[in-house]
């Protein structure tokens, strides 16, 4: 990306459908990101596939981080099955607010990485998961660095600006 400004999805991911639950059709879905608590009655979620709108009807915990969901379209265990794996999307604009210091990964994905001395270091390629934090991935004329997504390290981002800022730091080698 060479404006270093991300671009919104059309969609994010909401949850994905683990198995049919119950006769009534209901789902067991499990949550991406956030508060199971978001799926109140009326949401509306589109299949990734965009082959279907979807309105919950109902929401409920179910064991572990599972939500149990309900939808008006579906009144049946035989079509409940028929989303196993599916993923159930929002439009961007319907996301869940994020709280200060936390971002969606796509509005992370091609910021600039700059250090707290003014030079670059390259671009944001992905963020992988981590036990305790995230960890940026960040790409370099063919060099991928690796930095905790952590206060230690990041001091600073501005995704209007498009610019993650690093502290300097060393690579270990092997």
């Amino acid at each position: 990306m060479t404006s270093g400004r991300p671009l919104a999805p059309a969609k994010l991911r909401a949850a994905q459908v683990l198995r049919a639950h119950g006769v009534r059709g209901e789902v067991r879905a499990e949550p991406i990101g956030g508060d199971p608590s978001r799926f109140t009655p009326g949401t509306k979620l589109e299949t990734e596939d965009h082959a279907r709108v979807l309105t919950v009807r109902s929401a409920r915990p179910g064991a572990g981080n599972a939500v149990l969901l309900g939808f008006d379209e579906i009144t049946s265990a035989s079509e409940a099955a028929l989303l196993r794996g599916v993923y159930l999307c929002v439009d961007v604009d319907a996301a869940r607010p994020l709280p200060d210091g936390e971002w969606f990964v796509w509005q992370l994905v091609g910021l600039r990485v700059l250090n707290t001395t003014g030079s670059e270091v390259g671009v944001v390629d992905d963020v992988e998961a981590g036990v305790g934090n995230d960890v940026l991935v960040i790409g370099d004329a063919g060099t991928v660095h690796r930095l905790p997504m952590a206060r230690d390290y990041v001091t600073s981002v501005d995704v209007a600006a498009g610019t993650i800022t690093v502290v300097p730091w060393t690579e270990e080698t092997v």
